[in-house]
C-alpha cells in the first residue's frame, strides 16, 4: 500500500469561495414571507492521485452559513466525494472505497429549495460509506474469477432509517480462448440491516450466454433464479430470464435493446450512447428493484468526469443542487423504473446542456407510488477574454399516489431560473454575479442575488 501511494502523481487543488446573497423568501414560507441575508463561506479541497496501483480521487468542502436576521439557523454543511481504487498485490487482490456526506431533502413534496441554504425544516445530512475488497484470478485464456466482498452504511442526521449492508458476489466469465462466444456465472448474497427496521436479504444466481454475431452487432441471453426476502404482500421470489441485443456500428455509437421478465412483472432495457467530437447524447430506461438505500449510495456529490469522459476537477465552492428525486428515507424495497437523457454540446466558446429524466417508484407494502419528472437546459458563453455568462432553466413535477383510504393524492410543480456572469481577475481569483429564481406554485416563490468571489490555487 504505502509503495502504491508513493508512485502515485499526485495533483492538489486548494480553493475558497465566499459570497454573499439576499433572499426574499429565505424560509421558503407561503403566507408569511421572511427577507434576508447571508454570507457564505465555502473552503475545500481537491485531491486526486494517479498511479500504476492507486487511483483517488477526493473533494472535500466546508460550506459555513451565517444569516443575518436569523442567526439561530446559522449551520455548517460538509460535502465529501471520496472514491480510491487500488491494487494490493499484482493483478489478484484489490481494493474498493467510497465516503460520500451531503445534503438532501426529507419529503419530496414539502417546500424545498435547490440548494442547501434556505433556512426550511426539509433539510437533513446524509453520509454514505462502501468497502470493497476483491480478488482476481486469470485461468490462462479461459476464465477469469472474481470473488468481491462489499460492507457499506447509508445514515441520516435526522429523519430516516440508518443501515449496514454486506454482500458477497462470485462471478465466472469465460476469457478470449472462446473467440466470439461469451458465457459467465454469476452468484450475489446481500444482507440488510436497518436499525429500526427489519433485515432484508437479496440473494441471486444467474448465468450468461453471448455471441459477437460480427463487428457491430452482438446478441445475449440471461437465466437465473432469485430469492429475496423483505417486507412485501406479493412473491419476492422467482425465476430470472432476458435477452440483449446491442449494436455498435462505429466506436462512437452504442445501442442497447433488451427486455426480461422477473418475479415483479416485465424488465425492458434500453441504452443509448452517441458521441462527436463536440458533442455527447445518452439515454437509458431500466426497471429494477431498489431502495433508498441502494439509491443513496450510487449517488455522487461530486463528478471527476466530464459528459465526454475527461478528467476535471470540481469546484468544491460551486452551488450544489439538492435533488428533488429523493426517496422517502425508508426500509421499504420498491420497483423502480428510471429513464435517463441528457444531450451535452461544446464548441469553442460556448456550452450547451440539455436533459430530461423520469422515475415511478411502486412500492408494494402500503400501495403507494412516487413519481418524479423533471428537466434542466443550461447554457455558457465566453463573451470575451475574461467574462463569461450562462443561464439555467429548471423544472420538475413531483406526485405521489396512494390506495391507502383517508389517504390523498399530492403533486408539486416546480420552476427555476438563474442568470449570472463571472469575470477573472487573475489565473486564481474569479469574481460572480448571480440572480435566481425558484416558484413550487404553492406561494413559496423566491428570489435571490448573489455577489461571490472563488480562489482556486495549487
Amino acid at each position: 500500500m504505502s509503495l502504491s501511494v508513493f508512485a502515485a502523481d499526485w495533483k492538489l487543488s486548494r480553493q475558497l469561495s465566499l459570497k454573499g446573497t439576499y433572499s426574499d423568501n429565505i424560509d421558503l414560507s407561503g403566507s408569511e414571507k421572511t427577507s434576508d441575508f447571508f454570507a457564505e463561506l465555502t473552503p475545500g479541497f481537491v485531491l486526486q492521485g494517479k498511479g500504476r496501483r492507486l487511483n483517488l480521487d477526493l473533494a472535500y468542502s466546508l460550506q459555513a452559513l451565517h444569516y443575518l436576521n436569523t442567526s439561530s439557523e446559522d449551520k455548517v454543511n460538509h460535502r465529501l466525494q471520496a472514491n480510491a481504487k487500488s491494487e494490493l498485490y499484482q493483478d489478484h487482490l484489490f481494493l474498493d472505497f467510497n465516503l460520500t456526506a451531503r445534503q438532501e431533502i426529507k419529503d419530496s413534496l414539502a417546500p424545498s429549495g435547490w440548494d442547501a441554504t434556505n433556512t426550511s425544516e426539509n433539510l437533513q445530512n446524509t453520509y454514505t460509506y462502501l468497502f470493497a475488497p476483491y480478488f482476481k484470478n486469470r485461468f490462462g485464456r479461459q476464465a477469469e474469477l472474481t470473488f468481491r466482498l462489499e460492507n457499506d452504511g447509508v445514515f441520516y442526521s435526522e429523519d430516516g432509517d440508518d443501515s449496514l449492508g454486506y454482500r458477497a458476489n462470485l462471478n465466472l466469465s469465460s476469457g478470449p480462448a472462446l473467440g466470439d462466444i461469451h458465457w459467465s456465472l454469476n452468484a450475489n448474497n446481500e444482507y440488510v440491516d436497518y436499525q429500526k427496521g427489519p433485515r432484508d436479504r437479496f440473494s441471486k444466481i444467474v448465468g450468461s450466454l453471448g455471441y459477437q454475431i460480427n463487428n457491430r452487432w452482438r446478441a445475449d441471453a440471461f437465466g437465473g433464479y432469485e430469492d429475496n426476502n423483505y417486507d412485501s404482500a406479493n412473491e419476492t421470489s422467482g425465476s430470472i430470464w432476458e435477452g440483449l441485443i446491442s449494436w455498435t456500428p462505429n466506436d462512437r455509437t452504442k445501442v442497447e435493446l433488451g427486455s426480461g421478465y422477473r418475479y415483479f412483472g416485465w424488465t425492458p432495457r434500453l441504452g443509448v450512447d452517441y458521441r462527436r467530437k463536440r458533442s455527447v447524447w445518452t439515454a437509458g430506461f431500466q426497471r429494477d428493484i431498489s431502495s433508498a438505500r441502494s439509491d443513496r449510495l450510487r449517488t455522487q456529490v461530486y463528478k471527476f468526469e466530464d459528459a465526454f469522459g475527461e478528467a476535471v476537477t470540481p469546484e468544491t465552492g460551486a452551488d450544489l443542487n439538492v435533488s428533488v428525486d429523493t426517496a422517502t428515507p425508508d426500509s421499504s424495497v420498491y420497483i423502480n423504473n428510471r429513464f435517463d437523457s441528457a444531450w451535452t454540446l461544446q464548441t469553442r466558446r460556448s456550452s450547451l446542456g440539455v436533459s430530461l429524466g423520469y422515475v415511478l417508484r411502486e412500492y408494494d407494502d402500503d400501495s403507494r407510488d412516487e413519481g418524479t419528472l423533471q428537466a434542466r437546459l443550461y447554457w455558457s458563453r465566453r463573451l470575451s477574454a475574461h467574462t463569461s455568462g450562462n443561464l439555467g432553466l429548471n423544472w420538475s413535477q413531483r406526485e405521489l399516489d396512494s390506495n391507502v383510504s383517508n389517504s390523498s393524492n399530492l403533486d408539486r410543480q416546480d420552476y427555476g431560473f438563474d442568470a449570472g456572469l463571472t469575470r477573472r481577475l487573475s489565473e486564481q481569483a474569479y469574481v460572480d454575479i448571480k440572480y435566481g429564481f425558484r416558484d413550487d406554485g404553492e406561494e413559496s416563490a423566491e428570489n435571490r442575488v448573489t455577489l461571490g468571489l472563488r480562489l482556486n490555487w495549487q
